[in-house]
């Protein structure tokens, strides 16, 4: 007994030694030990997806998940249809991009000048509900661009290349269209009351004839690439250069200006903008709330690399759970503070992702790969550092002022809602795999030199 309680009081590493007389009772120790480091340090290791698919002959151009995670689409030529779970349901002619509906009941899919809409496959039905419907086609003049539903799939919006809208009534297939306007971005709220059009000078409102039934001028500093839309329609968000912007759909009037640390390359958002998620060339994860104050950031490439961008976001509806991906492969997952809970790391260039609305079921694409997560399998939040920052940072890291610059000549866009002027910033710091390895290491540099007593 007592030589094993001098054990326990002794520093088994003073003098890089081991005294003789307790030779015997080290190795319990030493397990006592390790046993209690492993517990102690988070097993955290990097997420593996639950399936996936492989498209070696053709590219991959969208993918959605329906709001329970039941059912996957994918556009690969032909659409796509999987259960949660990874089984092909089947191959649809044709699609290169799609839309579905939340509760995975409709897709429609361009497929170069074509326009198809399914009904799609049950994923717990029958063998013959488990199969897709066909129910109409339709070719429009130019190639389509960008297509966009409402939540009940009873309207859909095309746009062509040349900037042509078309408003289809999905039940008769008979489109309303529009080419007074060269609009940027056409979208339908999710409630389908509202269609709204952007150009670099004005918003427009369009009817489910096609008809502008309202024009509000404002003015952007870039081309709005992504433009999205509150669950009511009432307002849209998009990005402009640098900034995140918000705006009434009723007469064009800023709401907020959310400034981040570069270039925004992709949004997404919750169904009422309460969240705002925006990805930027430079590799950073950034939260805007309803204000559009920045609540956090988190960086996604600390060190700077080139081509380590974040390409695609997208979150669930009650903004718990965040996902994005990078040029450089990886398939980052946060929580709804910022911290980052698990990561997939491939080899391929990300460019779609996708969240169901319950949070439920995560799909990533690469050109010719799809990944797919599922709940149950994430890990606890890895390490992070935490340091309060400025929330306005420009690419090399200075401060620049709140408000967005005005080009000569213009005047500067109101600002209704002053963001703030500090956030938090996250990064990404040594794994917890990591630690255990370093602990694994010194214990078996201790069963060593036990060895050699």
């Amino acid at each position: 007994m007592g030589g094993k309680m001098n054990v326990l009081k002794a520093n088994p590493i003073a003098g890089y030694g081991i005294m003789p007389a307790m030779k015997r009772s080290c190795t319990p120790a030493l397990l006592v030990l390790l046993t209690a480091m492993v517990v102690l340090v988070p097993l955290v290791q990097a997420r593996e997806p639950d399936w996936t698919y492989s498209s070696p002959d053709s590219v991959i151009g969208g993918v959605a998940v329906s709001s329970k995670g039941e059912l996957v689409a994918a556009a690969a030529e032909k659409v796509l249809f999987f259960t949660g779970t990874g089984t092909l349901l089947g191959k649809e002619p044709f699609g290169n991009t799609l839309v579905m509906t939340p509760d995975g009941k409709y897709t429609a899919a361009e497929y170069f000048s074509m326009l198809y809409f399914f009904k799609n496959p049950l994923p717990a039905g029958t063998a013959d509900q488990q199969k897709a419907t066909k129910l109409w086609e339709y070719e429009l003049t130019q190639k389509i661009r960008s297509l966009s539903i409402s939540n009940d799939g009873s309207t859909l919006v095309a746009q062509t290349l040349g900037h042509d809208v078309f408003i289809f009534n999905t039940k008769t297939a008979v489109p309303k269209g529009n080419n007074d306007e060269i609009d940027i971005q056409v979208k339908i709220s999710a409630n389908g009351r509202y269609i709204i059009g952007i150009s670099q000078t004005r918003l427009h409102s369009y009817s489910k004839n096609g008809e502008i039934t309202r024009t509000s001028d404002m003015t952007t500093f870039s081309l709005p690439h992504t433009m999205l839309l509150t669950s009511t329609g009432t307002s849209a968000v998009f990005n402009d250069g640098q900034a995140v912007r918000s705006v009434s759909t009723s007469n064009g009037k800023e709401r907020w200006i959310g400034r981040g640390a570069g270039y925004v390359t992709s949004l997404s958002m919750t169904p009422a903008a309460s969240t705002v998620i925006a990805g930027t060339e430079t590799g950073n994860i950034e939260a805007f709330n309803s204000k559009g104050n920045l609540s956090w950031t988190f960086a996604a490439n600390p060190e700077h690399r080139q081509a380590s961008g974040i390409t695609c976001t997208a979150l669930s509806d009650n903004g718990a759970v965040i996902a994005a991906g990078t040029a450089d492969g990886r398939i980052l997952f946060l929580n709804g503070k910022g911290e980052l809970t698990d990561s997939f790391t491939g080899k391929e260039y990300i460019r779609h992702i996708a969240v169901s609305a319950d949070g439920s079921t995560i799909v990533a694409a690469s050109d010719y790969t799809i990944w797919a997560f599922t709940s149950g399998t994430s890990s606890r939040p890895l390490p992070v550092t935490t340091t309060a920052v400025p929330s306005v940072l420009t690419t090399a890291g200075t401060q620049v002022p709140v408000s967005t610059p005005s080009p000569e000549g213009t005047t500067p866009a109101t600002i209704t809602e002053i963001p703030t002027t500090w956030s938090v910033i996250r990064t990404a710091t040594q794994s917890s795999s990591s630690l255990i390895t370093l602990a694994g290491s010194f214990i078996l540099a201790l069963f060593v030199l036990a060895g050699k007593r």
